[in-house]
């Protein structure tokens, strides 16, 4: 009966590395991006389009995952299609391999095996919804990146245009320089250098913009586009726009240290409060306990009086001594 466990792990740890070795293979790297006349091969060849569109998915979910896709940097216009393709197989093999596992394990007139049942359906789930999850999180995770670059990139941007340089001399300079230091944003840089030289500087920040898709980088868009029309200086606007950024980020800094310490009070009082407490309480509670113990016992003042012992023996009653002789007299 353990067999089909052991198979099961083997296939399931199989389907895994699979799936990983793919989605590593998938993603576009800079090289690839701005290769010419290169063409990477897709996952699974001719046959991706055909696998990605086997489970249906809706107009507006798949235009969320391109965006997602080309912020977390798959830039290759059929990542969407590898994507869906890649957890389609994956999804579709562990239904495939339930179902065998589910014939081979259970005998003619038995009931099916609940535990595979179960194990099947947690798995479906797993392998359909955790790889957008983790493309979610690639993906806020590298537009974060870019987010705190951009002001170091627009200084830079502004001050080579000031030294005399065109804007996509600027840009493709400020993307070789920031390689090596904010490899997403010089490459989402290069990618707007190549749209503005093979079209205008306004269409290539909409696209900027709209794959990385932050209130930051809109404005910039929305700024330069408005700049170029009216012929305004566009090193000036970068420059503006860099200090009023950085003007930003110093505000939220600020707001989040005052935060701070809103958010110190609970650790102070789930943590150190009671050490503080059982420090300064500990010894007076060791001494009444001790006190306790010895006036309990015999002669103690907290002991129970026995009115037989008393009367036997007056001088131990906690009575004066002249009320104890009193009390025998009468007695």
């Amino acid at each position: 009966m353990m067999l089909p466990v052991y198979v099961f792990l083997a296939v399931s740890l199989l389907f895994f590395g699979a799936g990983m070795l793919m989605a590593r293979t998938g993603r576009s790297d800079q090289a690839r991006v701005f290769a010419a006349g290169q063409r990477r091969p897709m996952i699974f060849g001719p046959l991706t389009p055909a696998l990605g569109a086997l489970l249906p998915l809706g107009a507006k979910t798949r235009k969320r995952l391109a965006l997602e896709l080309c912020q977390a940097g798959y830039y290759h216009h059929q990542a969407p299609a590898e994507y869906l393709a890649l957890r389609n197989v994956l999804v579709i093999g562990w239904v495939i391999l339930i179902a065998t596992l589910i014939v081979v394990a259970s005998q003619p007139g038995e009931p099916l095996d609940l535990r595979l049942l179960i194990a099947g359906l947690v798995g479906m789930i797993v392998l359909y919804a955790v790889p957008r999850l983790v493309l979610s999180s690639r993906a806020k995770a590298r537009v974060g990146r870019i987010e705190a670059a951009l002001p170091d990139g627009l200084d830079m941007i502004s001050m080579c245009m000031t030294g005399g340089l065109s804007f996509g001399q600027a840009l493709s300079r400020v993307g070789g320089e920031l390689a090596g230091t904010y490899p997403d944003l010089a490459c989402e840089l290069r990618i707007v250098s190549h749209q503005a030289d093979s079209g205008s500087l306004g269409k290539a920040m909409r696209g900027f913009a709209q794959r990385v898709d932050t209130p930051e980088v809109q404005t910039l868009s929305s700024l330069i586009g408005q700049t170029e029309r009216q012929g305004g200086a566009v090193a000036s606007a970068f420059q503006d726009f860099a200090m009023d950024v950085r003007r930003q980020r110093r505000q939220l800094a600020e707001e989040k240290g005052n935060r701070t310490s809103i958010h110190m009070l609970f650790p102070l009082i789930l943590c150190l409060a009671p050490p503080v407490y059982l420090l300064l309480l500990t010894p007076a509670a060791i001494e009444l306990r001790n006190f306790v113990m010895e006036e309990n016992g015999p002669g103690g003042i907290l002991s129970p009086i026995d009115a037989t012992e008393t009367l036997r023996n007056p001088m131990r009653s906690p009575l004066e001594p002249q009320e104890a002789v009193n009390d025998l007299t009468r007695w």
